[in-house]
């Protein structure tokens, strides 16, 4: 059985899909959904129901025949013109909990004849949603768009032939076009590592192109994500681990033989990588160092652990 998501996880994607929905499926619509939006408008997050009426009566039924449903009486003294939404409610939630036929009886009380509709417009009968995957979309269709919103949902899509590495510095880049302020921009970064943690390794990929893009110009060691996973590291052993800051970082590379002038970027960056698992040969290439170099940084931190 999938684990399921923490509640305050949930929360975070939900809050970025409804900050972003207007520009995403209000713009998307006619090549997604297959239909063209002339005009909106919002309705009320809180659906009014009647979901804490208690049914009159609500019975479990196994026939001669052997056959079972559940059997809902109501009795109605007013001719009440939404009776049909109501019992069409009750039937949803009875088939969720039971999982078998449900067959309602409504018995009028009234003296004139009712006028109560019994039976629901074709339009009215749920047969089911439209289920759409984003998996089943390609990146490239989302990193096309003049919308930020829908860019960071690329990291959701289907990357083809392309390495994770590959497409996540696309989306940088293409983030980094469309937003030139760098307020803007630091909340669709942020918003594109949340999202991230829907598919696995995502994350620290990002974490790491961030640290070669200097030109992004986003505070890696600000973000939540990035904390985390400092902190995994720690108790993995490392007394302070990275989370005591740039300045450790530095002398561990002192201690390690790495010259002093090196980007400090690149040694904090070299230092994450390490921690997280990663060869050699990967840390090398995603932060620009030497083998030799990072080589010296692991034989340092090692040293530490002992």
């Amino acid at each position: 059985m999938a684990k399921e998501k923490p509640k305050s996880e949930q929360n975070a994607y939900d809050k970025i899909l409804k900050e972003n929905i207007v520009a995403y499926v209000l713009k998307l619509s006619k090549r997604q959904l297959g239909f063209e939006i002339k005009e909106h408008r919002f309705i009320k997050d809180k659906l009014q129901t009647t979901l804490e009426r208690e049914s009159d009566f609500l019975l479990q039924i196994t026939t001669t025949d052997d056959k079972q449903f559940i059997l809902q009486l109501e009795f109605q003294a007013q001719d009440e013109d939404k009776m049909i939404f109501r019992m069409q409610e009750y039937h949803a939630i009875l088939q969720k909990k039971y999982q078998m036929p449900i067959y309602q009886v409504v018995y009028y009380l009234g003296e004139k004849p009712s006028k109560m509709r019994s039976t629901l417009e074709p339009s009215e009968i749920f047969e089911g949603f439209a289920l759409k995957s984003f998996r089943d979309y390609s990146y490239e269709e989302f990193l096309e768009s003049e919308y930020a919103e829908e860019v960071i949902m690329a990291v959701l899509t289907d990357f083809g032939e392309e390495t994770r590495e590959a497409v996540v510095r696309k989306i940088l880049m293409r983030l980094s076009q469309l937003k030139s302020d760098k307020t803007a921009l630091n909340k669709y970064v942020r918003q594109l590592l949340i999202l991230a943690r829907l598919r696995n390794q995502l994350p620290n990929i990002i974490q790491n192109e961030l640290g070669n893009m200097g030109t992004i110009g986003y505070d890696i060691e600000q973000d939540e994500v990035y904390l985390q996973g400092l902190e995994k590291g720690k108790a993995a052993g490392l007394e302070e681990g990275k989370a005591a800051g740039l300045e450790e970082g530095m002398e561990k590379g002192k201690a390690a033989g790495i010259e002093e002038g090196m980007e400090k970027a690149q040694i904090d960056f070299a230092i994450s990588c390490l921690l997280k698992g990663l060869s050699l040969e990967m840390t090398a290439e995603l932060t620009g160092l030497s083998e030799e170099q990072v080589q010296e940084i692991k034989d340092g931190l090692d040293k530490e652990e002992e």
